[in-house]
């Protein structure tokens, strides 16, 4: 009996980290290049994604609008971390609602601290694909 319970709480463990290390490599591969490696950011181009987040992932709205902004991606001007930015983050429709969990898994996980019961789910996700606001509402979402 003990042997069985180890190994389920081993498979949980592996699962858990395999997940994670899915929404690193996605991250690395779609998001890297504007937010950089580690999620700095490039000043005045792409916002830092690092230590920003985590008051935002508190929230059900601030989990949906994560969820909006990479299925529908955001245009127009934005302050965040008090540095202006004015320019696109393109939609990523194109990721499955799992890879998408994975990725913003791995934004609040890893570069944020966000414990796993305040980050977006596979629902969110899905209610954001039904609402697919075109780039410019998802940036007045953000305001809210």
């Amino acid at each position: 009996m003990r042997f069985v319970l180890l190994s389920g709480l081993a498979m949980i463990a592996a699962t858990a980290a395999c997940a994670q290390d899915r929404g690193a490599a996605l991250f690395e591969q779609h998001c890297a290049v504007c937010h950089q490696q580690k999620g700095e950011g490039i000043p005045g181009f792409a916002p830092r994604l690092a230590g920003n987040l985590a008051e935002r992932a508190k929230k059900e709205t601030g989990r949906a609008y994560l969820a909006q902004l990479v299925v529908s991606g955001m245009m127009g001007p934005i302050v965040s971390g008090g540095e202006k930015f004015n320019d696109a983050m393109p939609p990523f429709a194109a990721l499955s609602d799992e890879e998408i969990v994975a990725v913003v898994g791995h934004v609040l996980g890893d570069l944020n601290g966000v414990p796993a019961e305040q980050r977006i789910t596979p629902q969110d996700v899905a209610a954001a694909r039904k609402r697919a606001l075109p780039p410019n509402e998802v940036r007045r979402l953000r305001e809210q």
